[in-house]
């Protein structure tokens, strides 16, 4: 591993808040040299206007950012989402330059944790997928710290979401090739919001009597954790274009196979904006598919509840899985998730997986997530100030020890030939969105 000396950096688009510009002053504490690039004008306010303004085409962003490397000498690139387009091409450039490409994100352990991994994500995970490796990397790690310590509020999350967007898109006469990689405009989404705040408020209230009809009731039943459409892991690391068509696959298998004294939650995720009307959508299909009576539908409530009670977890690859696992509750991951893995999730088809769960293997899951935590996790907050620079110093511990060619991750990485064989895309074209959900859910 390089010295610390050694090690030059370049951030790239960062979470919504300043995060990033705390990371910067931590490296610059180090001696570390860092340079930063803007994409538009909501990066430029959080970066209180210093930094390397890209004002070209994402066409023209390889070609800039390879010059950029070269003059630099960077050693290390850091960047927020490792899906969006700008962000797929640095992991390329700095791959093939040798420098190593991280990706920062929240974390796989929640919720007072932070992601630093090298290259990306799911299927773009380098962590490794053989259980020795894992049991490995676990043999000196310490047990997993769950307190929590640092805090933050729904409102303080939804001001520097809003602050930086608005930013945005009041710069964007000076940003005028900067490609967004949603499908939705935000002003739509954020008036979306507003009969939300109310729903979130109710279905709270709602939640602890609805929680106990479902404990108190003698049908067992098993817990369906939705994501959000428009959330990476689901378009980039899974099969799924649509959770439409999720909701087909999940509902048509629990109708088919699941034994019928058993029922299905169905947990809605707490940030989906309302764009689509999951409780019309959800009721309108388990009639379709002849399963009323059998099915729940939540939009709030205690997940460690849920899972103490539920005879099993079928998802996509939610973080809700690692609790699941945690919890030693059986856990059909249906997409490319870092802990899909032999003795961690049931390897049967999802009909079988409804008559017959397997339980995880509890010693391996205690070896998984201690080497995840060790290699991919870090305690932190983009949010809570204290967090913030606490993450930060750790990044740059990490960084500067050179973690991401460590051999406790591997290349190519492990789980891209499994994902793309499920379905998962290859490497999205920039700019194509998932389809908005139209007509039924229903059997064809």
């Amino acid at each position: 591993m390089s010295p610390p000396q050694s090690r030059r950096v370049l951030l790239l688009q960062g979470p919504p808040t300043p995060f990033f510009s705390v990371l910067e002053r931590a490296f610059a504490d180090q001696e570390i040299p860092v340079r930063r690039v803007l994409l538009h004008a909501g990066d430029a306010l959080r970066a209180s206007y210093k930094g390397i303004p890209y004002r070209g085409t994402l066409a023209e962003f390889e070609p800039f950012l390879d010059a950029l490397m070269g003059d630099e000498a960077i050693t290390d690139v850091i960047y927020f989402a490792d899906r969006i387009p700008y962000h797929r091409i640095a992991e390329r450039v700095a791959t093939r330059r040798g420098a190593i490409p991280y990706a920062v994100e929240n974390g796989y352990l929640r919720p007072d944790w932070l992601t630093l991994e090298p290259g990306g994500m799911g299927a773009y995970s380098r962590f490794p997928a053989e259980r020795a490796q894992i049991e490995a990397i676990a043999a000196d790690a310490p047990p997993i710290d769950d307190s929590i310590h640092f805090r933050h509020s729904f409102a303080s999350e939804a001001f520097f979401d809003v602050s930086y967007t608005l930013t945005r898109l009041a710069g964007s006469g000076g940003y005028s090739h900067f490609e967004r990689d949603r499908p939705n405009h935000p002003l739509k989404e954020y008036i979306s919001w507003l009969p939300q705040l109310v729903r979130r408020q109710i279905a709270r209230a709602r939640a602890p009597t609805q929680m106990r009809r479902v404990t108190t009731e003698s049908k067992p039943f098993f817990l369906f954790p939705m994501q959000l459409q428009e959330d990476y892991q689901i378009r980039h690391n899974s099969p799924y274009q649509r959770l439409a068509d999720l909701v087909h696959e999940i509902f048509s298998s629990f109708a088919r196979s699941a034994p019928r004294e058993t029922s299905l939650l169905v947990k809605i995720h707490p940030l989906d904006n309302g764009l689509e009307n999951w409780q019309r959508t959800l009721k309108r299909a388990k009639r379709d598919y002849g399963l009323t009576g059998r099915i729940r539908m939540l939009s709030a409530g205690s997940l460690p509840e849920m899972l103490h009670h539920c005879e099993g977890v079928a998802l996509v690859n939610s973080t809700v899985g690692i609790y699941s696992l945690r919890a030693g509750k059986p856990t059909k991951s249906l997409g490319a998730a870092i802990y899909n893995l032999p003795g961690l999730t049931d390897p049967q088809p999802l009909d079988d997986f409804w008559q017959q769960p397997k339980k995880p293997d509890l010693d391996y899951v205690d070896a998984f997530v201690r080497a995840l935590a060790k290699a991919t996790q870090l305690k932190g907050s983009f949010y809570d100030r204290t967090g913030m620079e606490i993450g930060a110093r750790e990044i740059v511990r990490r960084v500067a020890a050179g973690y991401g060619a460590s051999d406790m991750f591997v290349t190519p990485p492990p789980r891209l030939e499994a994902a793309l064989a499920m379905g998962v895309p290859a490497d999205p074209v920039p700019g194509r969105h998932p389809p908005r959900n139209k007509g039924r859910i229903g059997p064809p």
